[in-house]
């Protein structure tokens, strides 16, 4: 592929300033090819062709008519916002010829004027007409550039031309891949790895001797286009545009070698987004205050107010006398001094608690920030912007804004629309009562549950209770003042903190490049962050306007760049549940390797895992680890991994077998998955009744002896139990005792997988 330029007299900066003097948002495709030009790509020759034709050439047309190659040449009308115009008769060929173009233009004018009468066309663009390469992939490719509102520029490459979405749908999406400016050769080199689709353009084959394009060369247009474009981003100080999208569809491959950027558009706006940084460090008082201040409680009745007042009351890190509530006239609320405004306070709390609606709320915080009264605020009421009522909550970010000129930096706020934080061992502001949402002790020191949704953070506080119990939950809600990215570089500076969990509904603006950057340095460091991004929808009107919205809505552009930079991303809620469960019971057993061993007393188990291992790879046995099997088992077992232990095995044989399996040096990771309906295995819970002898709770039961097992291996050891509610009992056993356990053998293996990549 040729790497020759176009030169060009106009800067990108100076196409997108003309356009925008013109009152336009969108640059004609002849700007684009300047701008193409000027990163280093390949352009058709080309000429402009202003106003409507005449009578003649003009002597422009004439000189790139001698110029061109070719029997015939193409014409497209320049209209602004005329998207599909070959359907409106915009665009044609005409022999190379001047008489023949003049009438072909003449044409087009005409037809274009008939169909699309509301179009502006300023003119004409005659082109070469390229010759592709045959038979290869590469002839045609899609390349954009696009501003994501979260994570700001990315940049797309991918099998293009008008196959585009059809590709995308016939590879699952493999045809294309998002880029990081700075990695595109790392983000290409990863996805050729992990699907066919895209080595097509980057590999020989039996077409084609030599591969039909360079990935060096192909990063290095990428990053060029990403480089130029640079300062016209959201965050310029420059009074530059915005661009927000250039997308360049197709880029073919052309007979004589060229790669020739063969359409193009571009839009821009003058979108800005200012960056503020936060008191991060005040994020302690919302972990362990030790003073505390409540709006909202009531003296009368039982409301989210009074309930959080009364878990703040039972705070193992507030001091005694401490704690007050507001409320205009009691004296006191459940032995609680009440003030009848936050005026009275004698001393800056270390937390404000406020749980008044939302104009109240305002005025609360307005005041807790004018006073320098608060470290830190947790909002809890909805009523701003999600609801359509902004300005409260931007008289909201006015006061903390301003707040953060005082000598203290004023407060931090977390919400509102959230519910705040469970700090282990310190308090909790869940307006929930614990017969309702109890926390049992459990492991999770090393683990933080950030969620953006309360309702979500609870049901998973509900569905591992007495499993894990984080070290912090907390819920953010609508981003008033905190964000994703500031709870992350908070515990990046805590490297106690093994596991962060984040329910991310929606990222700030250009939140996520700084949770992304944040995030590959505390992977980097051995640590583990895993994502829920939620939000995986069609984009509707705007996929319709160009490819690259079509192929790289918000939820691929953030699956992409937070996978690239090392966090593992759920793309179902109960992945994000599995995995926030393995990688916190097992923290201290990463595997060695992806060599996974499987024993099960059931055939199908067997047969199932096999087609679900999620790129883990089945361990070869050593012969001495099959002789040991052979040894304890029924001699209808089945001694190979996947081990088939049969229904006949009691619980002495599936336990020898299970270490057996431990002990082979080629074994990296243990999945057991004993299907317990079976009379040969010790599983149930005592039954005073009689009915049985069973005893989980008995030394020699496979229970106790699976847990004895897992204390005493470091590789990681999952168990699946595939039955229903009688086996609830086990299944609590083994989890209140580390083992991680799964209801689906499926789930199991995709678990296991996430922590051995």
């Amino acid at each position: 592929m040729s790497g020759a330029g176009v030169a060009t007299a106009a800067g990108p900066a100076e196409i997108f300033l003309a356009a925008r003097a013109g009152g336009r948002t969108d640059l004609l495709e002849h700007e684009v090819y300047a701008l193409l030009a000027a990163a280093g790509f390949d352009v058709p020759r080309h000429v402009f062709w202003p106003g409507a034709p005449g009578e003649g050439l003009p002597g422009e047309v004439r000189d790139f008519l001698t110029g061109a190659t070719g029997d015939d040449v193409i014409l497209k009308i320049v209209a602004p916002g005329l998207l599909h115009k070959s359907d409106v008769g915009g665009v044609g060929f005409a022999p190379r010829e001047p008489r023949e173009v003049l009438k072909s233009a003449h044409r087009m004018f005409e037809e274009t004027g008939r169909r699309a009468s509301g179009a502006s066309r300023l003119g004409l663009l005659l082109l070469e007409r390229l010759a592709p390469e045959a038979a290869t992939a590469a002839a045609e490719v899609l390349v954009s550039f696009k501003q994501d509102i979260a994570f700001g520029p990315v940049l797309l490459f991918g099998l293009g031309g008008v196959l585009t979405e059809w590709y995308a749908s016939l590879s699952g999406g493999a045809s294309t891949v998002i880029l990081q400016p700075g990695r595109v050769a790392e983000d290409l080199s990863r996805a050729l790895a992990k699907g066919p689709a895209l080595r097509l353009l980057f590999e020989p084959g039996r077409l084609h001797a030599t591969a039909p394009l360079s990935l060096s060369a192909v990063a290095e247009r990428l990053e060029a286009l990403a480089r130029i474009l640079a300062p016209l981003s959201p965050g310029n100080e420059s009074g530059l545009p915005t661009v927000e999208e250039v997308e360049v569809n197709p880029v073919i491959l052309t007979r004589d070698g060229r790669w020739v950027a063969a359409d193009g558009k571009a839009r821009f706006s003058d979108r800005r987004v200012a960056v503020t940084r936060r008191p991060l460090e005040k994020i302690e008082k919302l972990l362990a205050p030790r003073s505390a201040v409540v709006f909202g409680a009531s003296a009368n009745e039982i409301n989210p107010g009074r309930i959080i007042l009364r878990n703040l009351k039972a705070s193992e890190t507030i001091a005694y006398g401490s704690l007050r509530a507001v409320h205009p006239r009691a004296e006191t609320i459940d032995g609680v001094p009440c003030l009848k405004s936050v005026s009275e306070l004698a001393a800056t709390a270390d937390l404000a608690v406020v749980a008044i609606p939302a104009v109240g709320a305002r005025d609360a915080i307005r005041d807790l920030c004018a006073g320098d009264l608060a470290r830190a605020i947790i909002l809890i009421p909805g009523g701003f912007s999600e609801t359509g009522n902004r300005g409260l909550e931007d008289d909201i970010r006015a006061a903390l804004a301003q707040s953060r000129r005082l000598p203290s930096g004023g407060p931090v706020l977390v919400g509102g629309n959230c519910l705040g934080v469970v700090s282990k061992h310190a308090y909790n502001t869940f307006f929930l009562p614990q017969y309702k949402l109890p926390f049992h002790d459990a492991p999770g020191d090393r683990l933080v549950a950030v969620s953006q949704s309360g309702a979500y953070l609870v049901s998973l506080t509900s569905n591992l209770d007495g499993i894990v119990f984080p070290r912090a939950s907390i819920s953010y809600g609508n981003q008033i003042d905190l964000t994703a990215a500031d709870f992350l570089e908070y515990f990046e500076m805590d490297p106690s903190v093994r596991v962060l969990a984040f329910y991310v509904e929606g990222f700030a603006p250009l939140d996520g490049a700084r949770f992304a950057a944040i995030a590959r340095r505390i992977t980097a460091a051995g640590r583990h962050v895993l994502v829920y991004k939620a939000g995986r929808t069609a984009l509707g009107a705007q996929a319709a306007r160009s490819h690259t919205a079509a192929l790289a809505g918000d939820w691929e552009i953030a699956r992409a760049l937070l996978e690239g930079a090392g966090a593992i991303v759920a793309v179902t809620l109960d992945m994000f549940e599995d995995y926030v469960k393995i990688f916190t019971m097992l923290a201290d057993r990463l595997p060695s390797g992806r060599r996974l061993a499987v024993l099960s007393n059931a055939g199908f188990e067997c047969g199932a895992v096999l087609d679900r291992l999620y790129g883990l790879t089945p361990a070869v046995l050593a012969p001495g680890t099959k002789a040991s099997l052979a040894a304890c088992l029924p001699s209808i077992a089945h001694a190979d991994n996947p081990v088939d232990a049969t229904p006949m095995a009691g619980t002495a044989e599936f336990v020898a077998a299970a270490e057996a399996l431990l002990r082979d040096p080629g074994v990296d990771a243990l999945l057991v998955s004993p299907i317990p309906v079976t009379p040969a295995l010790d599983d149930l819970a005592p039954d005073l009744s009689g009915a049985h002898t069973e005893n989980i709770f008995s030394p020699g039961s496979l229970a106790q002896e699976l847990l004895r097992l897992s204390r005493g291996t470091a590789k990681p050891f999952v168990v699946n139990v595939d039955s229903g509610r009688l086996y609830d009992d086990f299944v609590g056993v083994l989890q209140r005792g580390g083992i991680p356990v799964y209801r689906k053998i499926d789930r199991a293996s995709r678990a296991l997988s996430a922590l051995c990549a």
